[in-house]
């Protein structure tokens, strides 16, 4: 199929893995520096300056735009589609389709005002604009959710496993930073003030998180010190990656040859065992040893943690 209209057989591959990846609820990813997948953010696909590969692409941008379920991310999109609307009239057909399609009224508001506007630098200025205050509105919503939450755990207000849900979904639906994303969780898993109940289960969705989020987890807890909460926290690391052991590989589709882009889209595992030294069995558990030290820090913050208090403030 010809490029001359602004569709192309890549192109649409490209569209029916992300359509696979919403389906199966995977991350979009992108490859980053180093050859290290990364999730894909609205900045990103509000940026110039960065070639995204296959979300370049102005049939697979219509897909994220129409499909997905945040509103900055559907915005982000179609904006990046728009340039492609502009110039080619097949594609300037899609991105009205785009508008009517999306479940988003915002995205298809912009997407409006722009085909009203003739793809005008004015008019892409004026949405560029909208949509990174929509992302930081909806971040800071998402921020107080799961503020909300945490005072609510602590109170006994609301059972853990709600708990971690929530935080699970806040954090992935409000496409918080990768870094703040890890910095959270390692707070969650250091703090004392946390139930063990709370880092149990964060450690039973390990494949919900990103990667860079579960090899902190995994190094984390594999280097703690020999409490016994922390214990009990690498047998279960421990229980979880000879769980993974004994799972039958997946098998290769035949098609995949033909496929290599849904290597590039699809969420990502990791070995945990590899990552954190835990196919050294003797690594994992230590026979707690006897200690006459007499305790200096308080008790709240022993093993590094945090105070009930300061684990509040950080989400203020």
């Amino acid at each position: 199929m010809s490029n001359n209209h602004g569709i192309s057989y890549d192109g649409l591959k490209y569209a029916l893995n992300i359509k696979e990846s919403y389906q199966s609820r995977e991350p979009l990813t992108v490859m980053g520096a180093a050859k290290q997948l990364r999730l894909l953010m609205p900045e990103h696909l509000l940026s110039n300056d960065l070639a995204l590969m296959q979300y370049d692409d102005p049939i697979a941008l219509a897909v994220i735009a129409t499909r997905d379920p945040e509103s900055p991310m559907a915005l982000a999109a179609a904006i990046r589609m728009g340039p492609h609307a502009k110039c080619k009239e097949l594609i300037t057909g899609v991105f009205e389709v785009v508008s009517d399609a999306t479940k988003h009224e915002l995205v298809a508001d912009c997407a409006k005002l722009l085909t009203k506007n003739a793809f005008s630098p004015e008019a892409f200025h004026l949405v560029r604009t909208r949509a990174s205050n929509h992302v930081v509105e909806i971040r800071e919503s998402y921020r107080r959710a799961m503020a909300e939450n945490l005072r609510a755990l602590l109170d006994g207000k609301m059972v853990a496993r709600e708990f971690v849900e929530e935080f699970i979904e806040l954090a992935s639906n409000g496409n918080l930073r990768i870094d703040i994303y890890r910095r959270l969780v390692m707070k969650l898993m250091r703090s004392d003030a946390v139930r063990p109940s709370v880092k149990f289960m964060l450690l039973e969705r390990l494949d919900q998180f990103p990667q860079m989020v579960k090899l902190q987890i995994v190094n984390e807890v594999n280097s703690a010190p020999d409490t016994p909460e922390y214990q009990t926290l690498k047998q279960e690391l421990r229980w979880i990656y000879e769980a993974k052991q004994k799972q039958p590989a997946p098998k290769t589709p035949i098609n995949a040859a033909s496929r290599p882009i849904k290597d590039m889209a699809a969420g990502t595992q990791i070995d945990f065992g590899v990552a954190a030294g835990l196919h050294r069995r003797n690594s994992i558990i230590k026979p707690a040893e006897q200690t006459l030290k007499r305790t200096v820090n308080p008790p709240m913050m022993s093993s590094g943690g945090f105070s009930s208090r300061e684990l509040s403030s950080w989400l203020n």
